[in-house]
């Protein structure tokens, strides 16, 4: 933590405060290493839907859709004060699908076949097999399309970004925006310079529980997603992956991460009956037959990933294999951590993306993904309580043109 941040946090310690914006406006600090373009394409662009504070499908620059063809053809219906037409939605969606077609993250958008404008008002999306969950994709900022969003456009600079709600009956408070790392951001909210902190994960909770916030402030999304390593090498032996799975206490990690109600996954779609740990272990070291190896694991900096990789390369020890840990973007890595939310339907493609030598578009192989699940993704949030309408959801969505404050 940089020593601004550690004295601003000192302050507010001493002096246990809080409070938040002024003028009105509501103060929020994402957390990230730099600008975020995608807050604010989201704040400030439509996309053709959105999600709430539940983390629910909700019209955007569509005013409304519908799915047909038992889910091979979506209708969707621009609404009239959107700002942008059907044809330039169309357009706008296929260029951002070919920018994305490569993407892991947009595995799900795979399917898609064709977008077209049908009339003026009017977008079909046709798709060559049904894909369930394919709405909330369609929410990102990725696929934003124009329009008049909750906020007008604000370019911005250094420093915060100040986000002006659009007039009318329910508009939005205005937003000052901070994308700032999980120190600096920590710090100031304890110092009542802010009302929300979002964007947090396993990797920096340890950074906010070190500052004792209050517990009704600290706040979890049940989120769907992976949370787990990606067979990034191709050639490692099946035998091998399936003993370094065996061997994860899955509990001790879990424990450590410390996020209330979260789950340990032992296959993709959640926990199911396992072996005791002895007995799993001792599986492995059987699979091994006296085999070891060496493997190399792609993870983030931060304190969260650092513990994540101990506790795993601890695990893998007693079976024979040493591990190292690697930059994430390290090329001849044998595994990489995934930490990703997504709708529930879409994680078996998701996690085969994200491993090497599996096709997505291969129904068998989506059956079994190489990937190594270890839980939930956890995400976290600082909240005020002045921001009583903050709601905790699976997609771990908090769209700023929805938050409220009572101040």
């Amino acid at each position: 933590m940089k020593a601004s941040a550690i004295l601003l946090l000192a302050t507010c310690l001493l002096a246990g405060c809080h409070g938040g914006g002024d003028n009105g406006r509501i103060a929020v600090s994402q957390i990230g290493e730099r600008p975020d373009k995608a807050a604010i394409v989201e704040a400030t662009s439509e996309s053709l839907v959105r999600l709430d504070r539940e983390g629910q499908v909700i019209p955007g620059a569509a005013a409304r859709w519908a799915i047909l063809d038992d889910g091979l053809d979506y209708i969707f219906r621009i609404d009239d004060a959107a700002g942008v037409s059907a044809p330039m939605v169309a357009r706008r969606l296929r260029e951002s699908l070919k920018r994305h077609r490569r993407d892991p993250d947009f595995a799900a958008l795979g399917p898609v076949e064709s977008i077209e404008n049908v009339t003026g008002t009017v977008v079909e999306m046709r798709l060559s097999a049904p894909q369930p969950d394919l709405l909330p994709l369609l929410a990102r900022s990725e696929f934003a399309v124009g329009g008049l969003a909750g906020f007008k456009p604000n370019r911005p600079g250094h420093g915060p970004i100040q986000l002006d709600p659009r007039p009318g009956d329910d508009a939005s408070a205005p937003i000052l925006l901070r994308i700032e790392r999980a120190g600096v951001a920590v710090a100031r909210f304890q110092s009542g310079e802010s009302e929300l902190v979002t964007g947090g994960t396993f990797n920096d909770l340890p950074v906010a529980r070190a500052a004792s916030p209050d517990r009704k402030s600290l706040r979890f999304d049940p989120a769907s997603g992976l949370f787990g390593f990606a067979i990034r090498n191709a050639g490692l032996s099946a035998t091998v992956r399936t003993a370094l799975s065996l061997a994860i206490d899955r509990d001790r990690i879990i424990a450590s991460i410390g996020a209330p109600n979260h789950a340990k996954a032992t296959t993709i779609a959640g926990s199911a009956l396992e072996p005791p740990l002895a007995e799993r272990r001792a599986a492995a070291l059987a699979l091994l037959h006296g085999q070891t190896a060496h493997i190399r694991v792609a993870m983030p900096a931060g304190p969260g990933a650092h513990l994540l990789f101990a506790f795993a390369a601890q695990d893998w020890a007693k079976i024979g294999i040493s591990a190292q840990m690697v930059d994430p973007q390290a090329r001849d890595a044998d595994l990489a951590l995934v930490d990703r939310v997504a709708p529930p339907a879409t994680l078996a493609l998701l996690a085969c993306a994200f491993s090497a030598g599996c096709d997505p578009r291969d129904r068998l192989a989506l059956i079994n993904p190489p990937f190594i699940p270890v839980g939930a993704p956890v995400r976290w949030s600082l909240v005020a309580p002045s921001l009583d309408l903050f709601t905790e959801n699976a997609l771990a969505a908090h769209p700023l043109d929805q938050l409220r404050s009572r101040r």
